[in-house]
């Protein structure tokens, strides 16, 4: 792309990234009131509300994650001698720390959510279970279906049935957040895997492609002028062959003339 619309471009997705950082804040708000909501309705409620924006914000970042490794790809393919080459690889080193900061930004927010989460989690199993070791949360943390002790809770109050619906809320909503971290530890390493080595095999494959493909369209003028020439030489030889045979017709014609001419002289 030529300069400007390169500009535009980071523009564009700085504007983006701007937009991504606003609604990490907005999700850690929503997160925050989620951990403090008492009622199920009002959970609900800030919980889809919150997964909307995060499917919102993921694909913004998958998107401009992108754009900006599309920007290395352009960039990689140009020689050092371009004047835009310092501007080009300045402005995509720039948005390209931007977005990582924000990725880690994210990472961080949702790791602390879920550490909270999981307080919370432990404190509503342990109502459901006072007694419980370490090892019993650590095993219902790890595999909440496979535990039989909310079985038994069931038949013992109303708090543990309660409590019961909250830590099973509580694990999934974990699980969704964990899902999310794993994505954005996947777009940083997407974000700096190299395509300089990886990609200039590729352009060197298409440099070289484009060098034999206009090698061989000189070949072939060069085999058409050569053709030409050929066709040219031939036309000349028989041109000039042509020439000689009348040449050595008229001469011919002279010589029987003065022949002729000398024996009638001498008859006479």
């Amino acid at each position: 792309m030529d300069i400007g619309t390169f500009l535009n471009e980071t523009s564009t997705i700085e504007k983006n990234i701007e937009t991504i950082h606003a609604n990490i804040k907005r999700i850690q708000s929503l997160q925050s009131n989620i951990l403090v909501a008492t009622s199920t309705n009002d959970v609900d409620a800030i919980s889809n509300e919150r997964n909307r924006l995060m499917n919102d914000t993921r694909q913004m970042l998958t998107e401009n994650k992108d754009r900006i490794k599309q920007i290395e790809y352009e960039n990689a393919r140009l020689p050092r001698s371009d004047p835009n080459y310092g501007l080009r690889t300045q402005r995509h080193g720039f948005l390209r720390e931007k977005l990582s900061n924000i990725l880690n930004e994210y990472r961080g927010a949702e790791d602390n959510y879920i550490k909270q989460q999981t307080e919370r989690t432990v404190r509503q199993y342990k109502i459901v279970n006072p007694n419980a070791t370490q090892q019993e949360i650590d095993d219902y943390m790890s595999s909440p279906s496979g535990q039989p002790v909310f079985q038994q809770a069931l038949l013992r109050s109303g708090e543990a049935r309660a409590a019961l619906d909250q830590v099973k809320r509580r694990h999934n909503d974990i699980k969704r957040v964990e899902e999310t971290i794993a994505e954005l530890a996947d777009l940083f390493k997407e974000l700096y895997l190299q395509v300089e080595q990886q990609d200039q095999t590729i352009v060197n494959i298409e440099d070289n492609t484009t060098a034999t493909v206009t090698k061989l369209e000189k070949a072939n003028d060069d085999l058409d002028r050569a053709r030409t020439s050929a066709a040219a030489a031939r036309k000349k030889k028989w041109i000039c062959l042509a020439i000689i045979l009348i040449i050595l017709i008229i001469i011919a014609a002279v010589v029987g003339y003065e022949v002729v001419n000398l024996k009638k002289k001498n008859n006479q």
